[in-house]
């Protein structure tokens, strides 16, 4: 039976039996990003069948498919408590690449009963191994790293959220003696961000009874608010893609209160800060989830406009000059609304290439040089420059990038 027809039914038979599921009923927004009810977990796990319908056999016999594919090599990158290999599958282009290539990782099922995160999951790695052009342009400038079921051994033992320590290891990263899994999981991050490509796009995959799509948006009170604004425009980026079904940034807002400890996202931003969107993206784990193809359509599209790939290479369509050294990206938030008294700045993104001498300045309408704000000798990566926007009046601006290549212009607003 078709895989994706299967789980369809079986949705539509909890639907049917049960009515829909819905978080509310169950968990303040306040309390737990994915929420946990354990009586919704036994019906879905009854429904579903053993595994939620997903067990580690059937990752090991995806596994061999997804091997047969000329883009991904697979890998073990360390072992469960029970010994289970926690499989990786690192998945790029062939050919050696002209440019250094930006690096993505996604991990899946740390909570077993969150089984609708792996089908998210399963369609980006579907995706990413396609003919697809858009794959094929994902490929040729991204690698991406994927643990499609980072906690085996709960998934073996039917346990909704622990492994088999009985440990929730989504919250034990600060831990004095850490499980087996975390401990995996935090030194593959490490080695990664050692490496002359590090991870810039890290996201968590859950599901929560909230039965919504949305991400855990972290407040600048435990982050910092240049990185809000990365946040903002990642999510929304991510939500213009499948507005009718991604809730908007501000549906879920964590650490308000400061940054807490014991999370993967709190190990990110400790270590380093604005330089990775860590974040946790919630599906729906509900009688009504689906749509897993759309979900993981839009979550590769939102992540190659944050890193300002499709600037060149999409909307506008020719195939991607590998040739063009450097990448003017559009600011972001444009326009900036000082009135609303939260946005103070903005952040201009460019791409090099090569390594080599840049100017970024901004000027007025009259042509009226305003600031310089970047200049010197960069390195072959994204740059994001962030711009306190307060003393500028309404009006259209413009910001120039000035390179050996040569120039390029960009404009952006300034509302009061």
């Amino acid at each position: 039976m078709n895989r994706r027809f299967l789980r369809t039914s079986v949705f539509f038979l909890i639907l049917s039996g049960f009515g829909v599921l819905n978080a509310q009923n169950y968990i303040s927004l306040g309390e737990d990003k994915c929420g946990f009810d354990p009586e919704v977990s036994a019906q879905m796990q009854r429904l579903l069948g053993q595994n939620w319908g997903y067990s580690y056999d059937s990752l090991l016999v995806d596994l061999g498919k997804w091997s047969e594919s000329p883009y991904v090599t697979i890998d073990s990158i360390g072992a469960s408590v029970l010994n289970r290999a926690i499989w990786q599958l690192k998945i790029t282009a062939e050919t050696l690449p002209l440019v250094p290539r930006r690096t993505v990782f996604i991990h899946a099922r740390t909570h077993p009963n969150e089984v609708q995160a792996f089908w998210v999951t399963d369609e980006i790695i579907n995706m990413l191994l396609s003919e697809d052009p858009f794959a094929q342009f994902l490929r040729d400038n991204c690698t991406f790293f994927i643990l499609p079921m980072y906690n085996p051994d709960g998934v073996e033992l039917g346990l909704p959220r622990q492994n088999a320590n009985g440990i929730d290891i989504e919250s034990g990263w600060d831990d004095a003696v850490q499980q087996p899994e975390v401990t995996v999981l935090r030194n593959r991050f490490i080695e990664l961000m050692n490496a002359p490509e590090p991870i810039e796009v890290a996201l968590n995959m859950h599901s929560a009874i909230a039965c919504k799509r949305y991400f855990v948006y972290h407040h600048e009170n435990g982050t910092s608010l240049p990185f809000t604004q990365l946040e903002k425009q990642f999510i929304g980026g991510v939500q213009s893609y499948f507005p009718t079904g991604i809730e908007p940034w501000d549906y879920y807002v964590s650490w308000a209160n400061g940054t807490p400890n014991q999370y993967p996202e709190s190990w990110w931003w400790m270590n380093h800060g604005e330089d990775v969107m860590a974040l946790t993206y919630e599906d729906m784990n509900c009688a009504t989830a689906g749509q897993y193809d759309q979900t993981a359509f839009a979550t590769l599209h939102g992540i190659s406009d944050y890193l300002g790939l499709v600037v060149t290479a999409m909307a506008g369509t020719p195939a991607p000059n590998y040739g063009q050294n450097v990448t003017l990206g559009q600011n972001y938030p444009n326009p900036v609304q000082l009135s609303a008294g939260t946005t103070l700045s903005t952040v201009f993104l460019y791409q090099l290439a090569q390594p080599q001498e840049i100017r970024l300045a901004i000027y007025d309408i009259l042509g009226r040089r305003i600031a310089v704000v970047d200049e010197g000798y960069r390195s072959a990566t994204t740059h994001r420059v962030f711009f306190d926007a307060s003393d500028l009046p309404s009006g259209n601006y413009f910001y120039r990038l000035e390179t050996p290549q040569g120039v390029q212009m960009n404009r952006f607003q300034v509302i009061r």
